[in-house]
């Protein structure tokens, strides 16, 4: 009896110990946070796709040489002493000074030449006085004899007239002193080297020297070329070119002409020693239909261009002409107003 009275208990404690574990289980629950729904992902829009294009245009396509030319004379002369020892007395003139034929431009000291050249000019003409009185008298043997007297002096003035002349420099022709050599009174001077150089001002051509004269090679005589000077414009030509430059004996010379271009022009007005802007075409094209270069793709031997369509790219074939560093010019396959896609 006692046993079974256990045993009903123990039925019931564990059914209440279940009760209780399935209200926990059921209180827990209750206590957890509630599960957010899920929030779609937003649409995305695909990003439009864009090109950097351009129009094909007509217009002038060229490719030429572009330099700052020095404005020098045609005609100039080296001024020298042909005797050298002699010391400078007097400079008279300036770099820039404009002389004229004749002119005195630098002499030596002379210590007593221009004295005894002087007298011998007296000497001269007396000799002329006592040859006339001989000549007047009719006496042949003083004839001969005051010819002979006047010889001998003639002798001696040319003599002292070419010394006198000899220390003194003057100018060949009328102009401008574009050179003058650092000269001071004292100082002795070398027989034939360049004092001065005279120019004519009135005789200008334009004169281009390189540095590098590979970028002459493809010049030619009587190409054209356009002149900006002094705000002016005008149209000239090639007139030498390295390839074209008399060859000298001289190699100073040779190296000189090698890397000099000279330009001349109608009604060419400028001061010498002055600038001016000379562009020669060695290419020009005109009214072609032109594209930039990055516009234009290769494969191989095939030549081609993307052409906007709409919002499509569409591959053009087309054939190619002239090409500078940044256009090239399209023969065929395009139309004025296409638009193209730059391969950047």
């Amino acid at each position: 009896m006692v046993r079974a009275t256990r045993n009903k208990f123990k039925a019931i404690a564990s059914s209440v110990g279940v009760a209780s574990l399935i209200v926990a289980a059921l209180s827990g629950c209750s206590l957890l946070p509630k599960e957010e729904e899920a929030i779609p992902p937003p649409l995305v829009k695909p990003a439009e796709q864009s090109f950097d294009v351009v129009d094909v245009k007509r217009g002038e396509l060229s490719i030429y040489f572009k330099g700052i030319a020095t404005v020098v004379s045609k005609s100039q002369q080296d001024v020298f002493f042909k005797q050298g020892g002699g010391r400078v007395a007097t400079v008279h003139v300036s770099q820039g000074d404009t002389v004229k034929k004749g002119q005195l431009l630098v002499e030596l000291g002379s210590d007593d030449l221009n004295l005894r050249l002087e007298l011998q000019k007296i000497t001269y003409e007396r000799t002329q006085i006592d040859l006339q009185s001989a000549i007047k008298s009719g006496n042949e043997d003083l004839i001969k004899s005051r010819k002979l007297d006047l010889k001998a002096v003639q002798l001696q003035l040319d003599n002292l007239q070419q010394q006198w002349d000899s220390l003194r420099l003057v100018a060949p022709i009328d102009g401008v002193v574009t050179y003058l050599a650092d000269v001071s009174p004292g100082q002795i001077m070398n027989a034939y080297e360049t004092v001065l150089t005279i120019a004519d001002p009135s005789r200008i051509q334009l004169v281009y020297t390189s540095d590098d004269p590979a970028e002459l090679g493809a010049l030619q005589p009587n190409m054209p070329v356009e002149i900006k000077i002094d705000g002016e414009e005008l149209t000239g030509k090639v007139v030498q070119t390295p390839s074209s430059s008399p060859i000298s004996s001289n190699q100073q010379v040779n190296e000189k002409n090698g890397r000099r271009l000279i330009v001349d022009a109608e009604g060419l007005k400028g001061d010498i020693g002055g600038m001016a802007e000379i562009k020669i075409f060695k290419q020009r094209q005109e009214n072609v239909l032109i594209i930039p270069k990055s516009g234009l793709r290769t494969y191989l031997d095939r030549k081609y261009v993307q052409v906007l369509d709409g919002a499509r790219r569409k591959e053009v074939d087309v054939e190619v002409g002239m090409s500078t560093p940044t256009e090239v010019e399209i023969r065929r396959g395009l139309s004025e107003g296409d638009q193209i896609v730059l391969n950047n």
